[in-house]
């Protein structure tokens, strides 16, 4: 199973089996291997199952063993059979918890696996085992060379992006891009735009509040002076994170505690993008590496602090944050961390999503970018100016985020579910979550929507956990 890619002819081309020799047989599993773009290749044999993966991560592959057989899925709770509260894995509870995701084979659960990039699965009567690849090489920044202007490193970074896009055998208008407002997003649906005029749809998720019109007035100017299709939008405000009637509680059996926050908005998007008879969405995940400086030796290993409501044993891992995950990643952890929150809701609606800065021509792009230009996305600010875009699209005065309508749904209804379970928690039962220190922070976001501001992260990802503990 793999993306399609522009120019690329297939040996893998039966649609029923076929014997060939030793020899073909070689080319096919090498074609796999180099294949470009998202790919995943399984071989079965008499020894078992080979399950392998290559370069992307574009949408997580979620795999559990019992009883000599494999199941598989893009979606974590296809997966519920072989789910139960007391099989949580407690480090990847204590990354959650703290806020240090990390990237690899572990999961929320002990009793399945995710195919991380360029890993390798084997499955047999015995058992499931995985296997990290080595790690990807990195990068440092560099230096321009002598007499380059900006405007060469800015038609380079368009040239790049324009090569990038073009690998894929993209359909224009049954394509989507997000165009939030923020520097990545914009920066690849402008160039989307400028490749199909006209036939390429932009969407977003407007965030409201003080900051939504300045958000709207942006989007509108690219918008208008780029040449899009029709917009889709759709409010955040109106669909908030754990509505009584929302995704998240009123399917709680197929929601993973690890789907987008705001799923309930995102889905609603999700759901407009179809009836438009859109299968693709170009996202700007991946997009902060033009801005990372990575240090040559990767720089100290952190270690996280724990929320006061965290119970001893989230406190006891705390040493562990950085053990057991995969080696240096060709895409930036981040980005492949975000793809994991974001896709399985939009595979589940039929959308595909494409990640640009994700690609590793444009991974290498940004680690080469010398110091000054990744100070605060120097360079995609740059590149918007130079499309003659106005100041206050290039550089707008006022921050542009969610903040306060998670504020607002942890206020309203994050509060009341965790009143109403008390103390009958599955991670408070499990020492995760001390009850004493949650019920404190709960009364106090309980105040106001202002109050939750400071507990709005842990106050959801407990909420959401345990919402979907309580429905296997």
């Amino acid at each position: 199973m793999r993306e399609r890619a522009t120019g690329r002819p297939s040996l893998l081309r039966s649609f029923s089996p076929t014997r060939v020799d030793s020899e073909v047989y070689g080319r096919m599993l090498t074609e796999c291997r180099d294949w470009p773009l998202q790919s995943v290749w399984i071989e079965a044999g008499p020894r078992g199952l080979r399950i392998q993966t290559g370069l992307g991560g574009v949408c997580p592959l979620y795999l559990a063993h019992r009883d000599g057989r494999l199941d598989a899925s893009w979606q974590l709770m296809e997966l519920r059979a072989h789910l139960t509260p007391k099989h949580l894995e407690e480090r990847e509870v204590m990354r959650l918890l703290t806020g240090h995701p990390r990237y690899g084979h572990d999961t929320l659960f002990t009793t399945i696996k995710r195919l991380s990039e360029r890993s390798t699965a084997y499955a047999d009567a015995a058992g499931l085992r995985m296997d990290y690849p080595v790690a990807a090489e990195h990068a440092q920044p560099s230096a321009l060379a002598d007499g380059t202007e900006e405007h060469a490193l800015v038609d380079a970074f368009e040239t790049l992006t324009s090569h990038v896009h073009a690998k894929r055998a993209i359909t224009p208008k049954r394509t989507a891009a997000q165009l939030s407002g923020g520097m990545d997003s914009t920066n690849l649906a402008i160039s989307l735009a400028l490749a199909h005029p006209g036939a390429i749809t932009p969407c977003a998720l407007l965030i409201g509040g003080d900051a939504g019109p300045q958000q709207e007035a942006r989007r509108r100017t690219v918008i208008e002076q780029t040449g899009f299709a029709a917009d889709v939008t759709v409010s955040a405000t109106a669909h908030p994170a754990l509505f009584p009637h929302g995704l998240r509680r009123s399917r709680a059996k197929v929601i993973s505690p690890l789907d987008e926050p705001h799923l309930e908005a995102a889905d609603a998007l999700a759901q407009a993008l179809r009836s438009r008879d859109i299968h693709t969405v170009v996202a700007g995940f991946g997009g902060d590496e033009v801005a990372r400086v990575r240090r040559p030796d990767g720089g100290p290993a952190l270690t996280p602090t724990a929320p006061t409501w965290c119970g001893e044993r989230v406190r006891d891992l705390l040493g562990e944050v950085n053990t057991s995950i995969a080696p240096a990643t060709v895409a930036p952890e981040t980005a492949l961390i975000a793809l994991e929150v974001a896709t399985p809701l939009l595979a589940r609606r039929g959308l595909w999503a494409l990640a640009p800065f994700t690609d590793p021509d444009m991974v290498r792009f940004g680690q080469r970018l010398p110091v000054a230009w990744k100070a605060d996305k120097r360079l995609l600010h740059r590149r918007l100016a130079a499309r003659g875009l106005p100041e206050d699209v290039v550089n707008p005065p006022q921050r542009e985020n969610f903040g306060h309508v998670m504020n607002r749904a942890v206020h309203t209804y994050a509060t009341r579910l965790l009143r109403g379970w008390g103390r009958d928690l599955h991670l408070i039962e499990q020492g995760f979550v001390d009850a004493a220190a949650l019920a404190e922070a709960v009364e106090r976001a309980a105040v106001s929507a202002q109050d939750a501001a400071p507990y709005r992260t842990g106050l959801f990802l407990i909420t959401a956990v345990e919402l979907a503990l309580r429905a296997l």
